[in-house]
């Protein structure tokens, strides 16, 4: 009976990723897997940080805040890129980032700078599935454009490739 229980538990802290060997006494096996439960019950926020990852990446979108107060242009650029028919929701695709990027902004001529210092903003932006070649692509200051890059990128950190993102702009 011991020797039943003691493979059982070992193969349930294996499961778990716990890292035993097979020989191990019953005892020992019991007492790592109290201090694996105790873990778990020190810290479930790192099991419900994980939970909703998953279901972030599966279901209801993240709201990710532009506030108009500190990024004007960036917002009235994500405005009128949704009015005009781009997409809302989107999807986190990061390793993809450059190429879309490139497709985006690269048919938009440097020549049409308004002012030497303006960057190009595209909506959707690249790290999004939806960014690319049909993304609007706008002159903006670059302390906006980079600064609502930067709030974008904070608000998703913890999302996984494949999550959905629902932009919005606030006052």
């Amino acid at each position: 009976m011991q020797r039943t229980l003691a493979a059982a538990i070992a193969a349930v802290l294996a499961i778990a990723g716990a890292n035993l060997p097979m020989d191990v006494e019953a005892g020992a096996l019991l007492g790592a897997a109290r201090g694996a439960i105790a873990k778990r019950a020190i810290n479930p926020g790192a099991q419900q940080a994980s939970k909703q990852a998953a279901q972030q990446a599966a279901g209801k979108p993240r709201d990710v805040i532009i506030q108009r107060s500190k990024h004007p242009e960036a917002a009235s650029h994500i405005e009128h890129a949704q009015k005009n028919g781009q997409p809302t929701i989107l999807h986190i695709d990061r390793p993809g980032a450059p190429d879309r990027r490139a497709a985006a902004t690269g048919r938009v001529s440097l020549k049409r700078k308004p002012s030497p210092h303006y960057e190009r903003d595209e909506y959707p932006p690249a790290m999004t599935k939806e960014g690319g070649h049909n993304a609007n692509v706008r002159y903006i200051d670059p302390h906006d454009n980079r600064g609502a890059g930067s709030s974008m990128r904070a608000q998703t950190r913890d999302l996984p490739d494949g999550s959905k993102i629902r932009v919005v702009v606030a006052d």
